[in-house]
């Protein structure tokens, strides 16, 4: 059985019990769980693929340079020895080699290098040089028989200076091999970092806006369904595009601003049910200009905490304002709500904003500017991303 299967069973088991029964927070939260988690278990195995497949190609990518290596080799002593002396050569060049690579890859380097225990390595690597150079004469003069200086050039020891330059080469090349890998798993591991704090944190506002949102919700529009109220169809639409963007959406990297907007809108004018004068709420966004891309969630903490501190469906004199412009190459977003005399405020407006101004550093370094003030009367938010 598919998850697909599994979820439309879970919904249709929730729907044939009926609302009276079934709606409360913690079955909502459940069905959510159920949705969001779907949505997970694809990139969790295609990182599992992309891992196991950038393990296999670093062997491919070692074997294929030693081959190449090794018939490049072949084809340079072809030019001075007969076919079956070139292959020995380049066989017995590349085995040296190899091991001249990987110990010092695999050994000096983790063990000395990376410790700072620089003098050691440096012994270790001349000994390692001259060791293998030795053998390196020793087989050549007793599997060849070939005097130095014959063969390449008539100039004594011609051969032993392209033998030692040759194993120099290798050892500083295994030294960059090792460089250019740890900055680029260093690279890779920040990478991956970002990505899953931005994950957590697009999990915790999801959790942040969905149970409570949604329950809220739905316990409106069961009481305009109860009166029949003409609102009720459009609030079910309204919910339905939240839960549509929540589930496919809210998990992409970017998103157009216009569906951000939206998501948006049909928030506010969900909340806007359960206040008796919805007039309090003033939400003024101007129509952006070109194609626009914007990390998705990035206002609701805002709105959200402007519902939920502002008390404004009991506080006569409460209000809520949210503005949106665009406009010299920047987004301009501003949010105020009205603070009850009889409410303890939290500091920066709880754990959600402390969320959403770590998401904003993360994901607009350096191009994003965050202000909250506060007073006794008024909480007012002011965020300004740079295109």
């Amino acid at each position: 059985m598919t998850l697909n299967v599994v979820h439309r069973r879970r919904w249709d088991v929730y729907r044939e019990k009926g609302a009276d029964n079934i709606i409360n927070e913690g079955q909502i939260s459940q069905l959510l769980y159920h949705c969001i988690t779907f949505n997970a278990i694809i990139p969790m195995r295609s990182e599992l693929s992309s891992m196991i497949t950038r393990k296999n190609y670093n062997r491919v990518l070692h074997v294929g340079f030693w081959i190449i290596f090794m018939t490049l080799s072949t084809f340079l002593f072809s030019n001075f020895w007969p076919l079956k002396t070139a292959v020995l050569r380049a066989l017995l060049n590349g085995s040296l080699f190899i091991l001249v690579f990987y110990i010092n890859l695999l050994f000096l380097i983790p063990h000395f290098f990376s410790k700072k225990r620089y003098i050691l390595y440096g012994v270790s690597s001349v000994g390692l040089i001259v060791f293998f150079f030795t053998m390196r004469i020793l087989f050549r003069d007793y599997l060849f028989g070939v005097p130095a200086g014959i063969g390449f050039s008539s100039r004594p020891y011609q051969g032993e200076f392209l033998i030692i330059t040759s194993f120099i080469f290798i050892f500083g090349l295994s030294i960059f091999y090792e460089l250019a890998r740890n900055h680029f798993d260093a690279a890779q591991r920040n990478m991956e970092i970002l990505r899953q704090r931005n994950e957590a944190e697009f999990r915790m506002l999801k959790a942040q806006v969905n149970p409570h949102f949604l329950f809220n919700t739905l316990n409106n529009l069961y009481s305009l369904a109860y009166e029949r109220s003409e609102k009720t169809a459009g609030a079910i639409m309204s919910l339905a595009e939240i839960m549509r963007y929540l589930v496919y959406e809210a998990g992409a990297s970017e998103v157009p601003v216009e569906k951000e907007i939206r998501f948006l809108t049909n928030y506010v004018e969900l909340e806007k049910l359960r206040i008796e004068d919805p007039s309090k709420v003033t939400m003024v966004i101007e129509k952006p200009s070109g194609h626009l891309m914007v990390f998705p969630l990035i206002f609701i903490a805002y709105v959200e905490n402007a519902f939920k501190h502002s008390c404004i469906d009991t506080d006569p004199e409460g209000f809520i304002q949210i503005f949106l412009s665009f406009r010299d190459g920047g987004i301009f977003f501003t949010c105020e709500n009205s603070i009850p005399a009889t409410r303890v405020r939290e500091k920066d407006g709880g754990l959600g904003l402390v969320n959403a101004r770590a998401r904003l550093d993360l994901m607009c370094p350096g191009k994003s500017e965050l202000t909250i003030n506060s007073t006794s009367m008024v909480y007012h938010v002011n965020l300004t991303i740079r295109i």
